[in-house]
């Protein structure tokens, strides 16, 4: 019989030998220095070998353990080699049934279509809060009170964290991207309920602060700040051309160079470049054209001076030819001390001034691109009242630049 001691100083030769130890239980050394224990056995009439791995990681003491439990498979007349294969793809099944092994498939297989930015977040709840949590647990053990805790944890991170809001949003969205996971595994067979249901109304989403325009003394601390940020230019002209266009944030996020003609001097945003939510689910097919103030058309000239070689105007500074985040234009306004104001006041800024100085109702509110429910009115308005704008736009620049004085 084998030592311990022996197997140890067992040395590799030009070619594989083996040292028996008792009971068909021997030891493989190969030239490259491994030595891997092996039982060989008779089943049915019929010989065979299975491996219980290498030496040290499988001792002497754990390679005879081993052996007396396949001699208990042989009396029960199971193959001790494939009950080791059934047992291996057993294991590889319920590492692939975890949730995070499908929470990636379904990253794969169903957000081929969604935009980088949502599958960004979808990823980011999944590392920051999600995965920590549930992501090795088997998906059909995971439970109402397992997603409850996540839910919790995501509310006191952000209330640690000193940033906008106290959580209770960024808990409903985990709950809601768990959600998505769970109900792909009932799709895919591997799980029959939701638990995610159960806490539909476990946290109230916090009101929804709407946008409101700025008064007199926040229009002239935002104009001086903004050409006072020592941030990025880029940042810092993305934040300009939102105050002068009267965009939405996604629509000066996603403006490419090929929107931009600055012989025509207007932007011409495809309605895959602006459409919202609303728009969407009511199939809104609109272009918007913005006419440039001499301001806008400066800034952009200036842009392109940074990002011109790629796809967004406004590219991110941090990746190329990507667009700047969601949340980057709030977060300039926050280092520059607003922090009572938020990038979509902007637009409520602008339609409450041009009202107030007597501007058309249409004039206005197609500039702003508000939804046109009547469909043979929506096919052509994106030129409607070109000239009016154009004047009325080069207006808004200078009221803008008329809170520097």
């Amino acid at each position: 019989m084998l030592s311990d001691t022996k197997v140890k100083t067992l040395k590799p030769k030009d070619k594989v030998y083996r040292i028996l130890d008792a009971e068909r239980l021997y030891i493989e050394v190969r030239p490259t220095g491994t030595k891997v224990w092996r039982f060989k056995f008779t089943l049915n009439g019929k010989e065979g070998t299975v491996s219980f791995g290498e030496y040290p990681a499988v001792s002497l003491q754990e390679a005879r353990r081993l052996k007396d439990e396949a001699k208990i498979k042989l009396a029960k007349g199971l193959n001790p080699s494939l009950e080791k294969k059934k047992q291996k793809l057993e294991q590889r099944v319920i590492a692939n049934n975890t949730f995070k092994g499908i929470a990636e498939e379904y990253v794969l297989e169903q957000m081929q279509h969604k935009s980088e930015s949502y599958v960004s977040r979808f990823k980011h709840c999944m590392e920051t809060d999600i995965y920590k949590e549930i992501g090795n647990m088997p998906i059909t053990e995971i439970t109402s009170a397992h997603i409850l805790s996540i839910m919790r944890n995501t509310v006191q991170r952000v209330k640690n964290s000193e940033k906008f809001g106290t959580g209770e949003a960024a808990a409903n969205l985990n709950r809601r991207f768990i959600g998505l996971v769970l109900r792909y595994a009932i799709m895919t067979s591997r799980l029959d309920n939701d638990p995610t249901y159960a806490l539909k109304n476990a946290m109230p989403t916090p009101e929804v602060e709407h946008a409101r325009p700025l008064d007199e003394d926040e229009k002239k601390e935002l104009r001086r700040k903004i050409d006072n940020y020592n941030g990025t230019s880029t940042v810092r002209n993305a934040g300009l051309a939102l105050l002068y266009s009267m965009l939405r944030t996604v629509e000066i996020r996603k403006m490419e160079w090929a929107h931009v003609d600055f012989e025509k001097k207007l932007i011409t945003l495809p309605r895959a470049t602006r459409q919202t939510k609303q728009e969407r689910i009511m199939k809104k097919n609109r272009t918007h054209i913005v006419p440039m103030s001499k301001q806008l058309y400066d800034l952009l000239l200036d842009q392109r001076q940074i990002t011109a070689d790629q796809t967004y105007v406004f590219a991110s500074p941090q990746k190329r030819n990507c667009m700047i985040s969601r949340t980057t234009l709030n977060r300039m306004l926050e280092y520059m001390g607003l922090l009572g104001v938020t990038a979509h006041d902007f637009r409520a800024t602008a339609s409450t001034s041009l009202y107030e100085k007597g501007y058309e109702e249409d004039h206005i509110e197609l500039q702003l691109a508000h939804a046109e429910d009547n469909k043979t009115k929506a096919s052509y308005n994106h030129a409607k009242y070109l000239e009016d704008r154009k004047k009325m736009l080069q207006d808004w620049a200078d009221m803008v630049d008329s809170w520097k004085e």
